[in-house]
């Protein structure tokens, strides 16, 4: 199982994001940035694989200067 990770340095930035995500109809939730990642404000949006084209052009919009990157996620075992 694959998942995209949107970690921002702002925890204010991590709700607004998710709620612009909501808002579009692309299924998202919040949840703890994991520790490999290193960056961010322990928190994150997390979203499935398939909407990360839809996700990039979201961030591009919302313009939140605490972006910090965006990370895949592999479960594995």
């Amino acid at each position: 199982m694959e998942y995209v990770i949107v970690a921002f340095r702002s925890r204010e930035h991590t709700v607004k994001f998710y709620g612009l995500l909501s808002q579009n109809g692309i299924a998202s939730e919040i949840v703890n940035t994991p520790k490999e990642a290193g960056v961010g404000c322990g928190l994150s949006v997390k979203t499935r694989k398939e909407h990360f084209p839809a996700v990039k052009k979201a961030v591009h919009y919302a313009s939140l200067s605490s972006f910090a990157g965006f990370f895949l996620v592999t479960m594995v075992g």
